[in-house]
């Protein structure tokens, strides 16, 4: 399976009517990723798509997308990376862009290590990030997720977003940056 067979999902949220309730998981810290941990920050990102089954025909084109987009965007204008940690360790990343070429706001999507999945913390993120974004100005966000992705099924739905199935994803073809191979 490629990328351009996917049936992809679109969300979109109206920052300026979000309304969501933060409640951060007990023993979990957020901050903004720094630039020192870019191998860390990838990592986190490439296990988490990795524990959705959904991705795995996909992987190999995940990890080669999100190494490049992460190294490329970590520390740019108009860019966070929010992170949490655990007990001093990276546990969750989502990648935030105020505009980013494959038409996303939420660019890692949200990323959350297995052993801490289930517990909050997206949920915590997601809010974190549409806020984050609504502090860099946007009046709106978005994100594309896979057809019954673990976000789609239970993160993206929250904060008043809409869905629309079948979109066509911008981000599935080439990085309009990178040279023809």
């Amino acid at each position: 399976m490629t990328a351009e067979e996917v049936i992809w999902v679109r969300y979109d949220w109206d920052v300026t009517e979000l309304k969501c309730d933060l409640q951060v998981p007990s023993g979990y810290s957020f901050r903004s990723a720094r630039n020192d941990e870019l191998d860390t920050v990838i990592k986190v990102v490439l296990t988490a798509y990795a524990s959705d089954p959904v991705w795995t025909p996909l992987i190999s084109a995940i990890n080669k997308r999100m190494t490049e987009r992460i190294s490329t965007t970590l520390g740019t204008l108009g860019m966070d990376y929010l992170v949490a940690e655990f007990n001093g360790s990276l546990v969750a990343v989502c990648g935030v862009a105020t505009k980013h070429w494959t038409d996303q706001n939420l660019v890692t999507g949200l990323c959350v290590l297995p052993a801490h999945q289930r517990k909050g913390l997206g949920r915590c993120l997601l809010c974190m990030s549409l806020m984050r974004l609504r502090e860099f100005g946007l009046t709106h966000a978005r994100v594309y997720t896979e057809f019954g992705s673990v976000a789609d099924r239970n993160l993206y739905p929250m904060y008043g977003s809409t869905r629309v199935e079948g979109a066509e994803y911008p981000g599935a073809k080439r990085n309009p940056r990178e040279r023809k191979k």
